[in-house]
C-alpha cells in the first residue's frame, strides 16, 4: 500500500510539473488562450510551420518549416522586428520538391536588414507561353522540369533616422531544365533544345519606405519598393537582361475591429532572359507561371474583422493582367477572390496563422498562412 501511495504521488508531482511548465510556456496568463510568444522569445524554440500544396500545377503535397526567433534585438518589442531563421522542405505527388533555408536579419536597432536564403529543388509544371493566353484553360501548354540550385543575398541601411532603406542584392539561379516537346509543339520563346542548362546571376538595386507597424502580421503603415536587377555574365549569368519591379502595400486600422489592405504590383523585362524569368502573376488561387508576360500589373484588397479577441475573418479580391509586345499579345483580365481566417498565435510578436482559400480564373487552392499573406 505504501508502494502505491508513492507511486501515485510521484505520478501526481510529475503531471503537475508538466502543467506548469506547459502553462507557463504556452498559455497567455492575460486571457487563458494558447500563445507561443514565450516559447518563442524567452525559451529560444521552433515554431513549426505546415506546409500543405494543394497548386494544381504541381499537385497536392505537404512539407514542414520550422522558424527560429531570436530576441536578441528586443525580438519584435520596441518597434524593432525580431530576427527570424527558417528551415523547410516539401514535396508534392508529381514529383516536385525542394529544400533550404533562410534567415532575416534585424541588426543595430533595425538600422540594418539583411535578408538571405539558399535552397535547392525539383520543379515540374506546366510553361504556357508569354503572354497571347486567354483566361481559359484551353491554353496549350508544354511539361518542363527544372533542377535548381538557387541563392539570395540581400542587404540594406536605413537612411538616417527615416522609414526609407537604400541596398543591393545579389541573386543566382543554376538550372537543368527538360521540357516534354514534340514536332508540333509551338509555345512561348524560342527554347535552345529539349535538355539545356540555364544560370541567371544578377545584382540588383534596391530603394524601400516601410512603416508598417509590424512585419509579420502589419495592421497599420505602407510598405513600398523599388527594386532593379541587372543580370549579366560578367556575374555569372548566361544571358544578360534586365529586370524591373515595384511595388506598394498599404494598411489601414479604420476602426477597433477593421483592418484594410490594398496592394499593386508591377513588373517587367527586358532584353534576352530565360522562359523562367519572365514575370508572371502573383495572386492566390493563381498557379505560378500560368499567366507571364514582358510585363504584369496587378492590384489586390484584404479586408479583414476581428470578432473575437484572437480570431480574425479576412476576405480578399485581386485583378491582375500581362502585357506583351508584338505578336504575342496581351492577356485578358485575371481576377482572383477568396476567404480566411486567422488566430493570435503569438501576441508578443503580433503574429497570426490560419488559413485561406483562393478562386481563381481555373483552379481553388488552400493556403496555411504565417503572418501576412503578402510577405516577401
Amino acid at each position: 500500500m505504501k508502494q502505491i501511495i508513492i507511486l501515485l504521488s510521484s505520478l501526481l508531482i510529475t503531471t503537475n510539473a508538466w502543467s506548469g511548465w506547459f502553462g507557463d510556456t504556452f498559455i497567455d496568463p492575460s486571457d487563458g488562450q494558447l500563445d507561443l510568444s514565450n516559447w518563442l522569445l524567452n525559451k529560444k524554440g521552433f515554431l513549426p510551420v505546415p506546409i500543405l500544396i494543394t497548386e494544381p500545377a504541381i499537385g497536392y503535397g505537404a512539407g514542414l518549416a520550422l522558424a527560429y526567433f531570436h530576441d536578441n534585438l528586443g525580438g519584435g518589442r520596441d518597434g524593432i522586428p525580431p530576427s527570424i531563421s527558417a528551415v523547410a522542405a516539401a514535396a508534392t505527388e508529381n514529383g516536385t520538391w525542394f529544400a533550404g533555408g533562410g534567415h532575416l536579419g534585424i541588426w543595430k536597432q533595425d538600422k540594418i536588414r539583411y535578408k538571405g536564403g539558399i535552397g535547392t529543388g525539383l520543379i515540374k509544371m506546366d510553361f504556357y507561353g508569354v503572354s497571347d493566353n486567354p483566361v481559359s484553360n484551353k491554353k496549350t501548354s508544354v511539361g518542363f522540369e527544372t533542377e535548381a540550385v538557387f541563392l539570395l543575398q540581400e542587404l540594406q541601411f536605413r537612411l538616417w533616422e527615416s522609414n526609407v532603406f537604400a541596398g543591393a542584392s545579389y541573386t543566382f539561379i543554376d538550372t537543368r531544365n527538360t521540357f516534354s516537346l514534340t514536332d508540333t509543339d509551338s509555345t512561348g520563346p524560342d527554347l535552345p533544345g529539349i535538355k539545356f542548362d540555364s544560370r541567371s546571376a544578377a545584382l540588383g538595386l534596391i530603394l524601400e519606405y516601410d512603416s508598417r507597424n509590424n512585419i509579420l502580421t502589419p495592421t497599420d503603415g505602407a510598405h513600398a519598393q523599388v527594386k532593379t536587377q541587372f543580370f549579366n555574365e560578367s556575374w555569372g549569368s548566361d544571358d544578360d537582361f534586365n529586370k524591373y519591379s515595384a511595388f506598394i502595400k498599404h494598411y489601414t486600422h479604420f476602426s477597433e475591429n477593421w483592418v484594410l489592405g490594398l496592394r499593386a504590383d508591377a513588373e517587367s523585362i527586358d532584353g534576352d532572359a530565360p522562359f523562367y524569368a519572365y514575370p508572371f502573376i502573383q495572386m492566390r488561387g493563381i498557379k505560378a507561371m500560368r499567366y507571364q508576360g514582358e510585363q504584369t500589373l496587378l492590384g489586390e484588397l484584404e479586408l479583414d474583422w476581428t470578432f473575437a479577441p484572437r480570431w480574425t475573418l479576412v476576405g480578399f479580391a485581386g485583378a491582375g493582367k500581362t502585357y506583351s509586345s508584338g505578336n504575342k499579345g496581351n492577356s485578358g483580365l485575371i481576377i482572383s477572390r477568396g476567404i480566411g481566417i486567422r488566430y493570435l498565435i503569438a501576441s508578443k510578436l503580433g503574429l497570426q496563422m490560419g488559413v485561406d482559400v483562393a478562386k481563381g480564373p481555373e483552379d481553388t487552392a488552400l493556403y496555411i498562412q504565417m503572418g501576412s499573406a503578402w510577405a516577401r
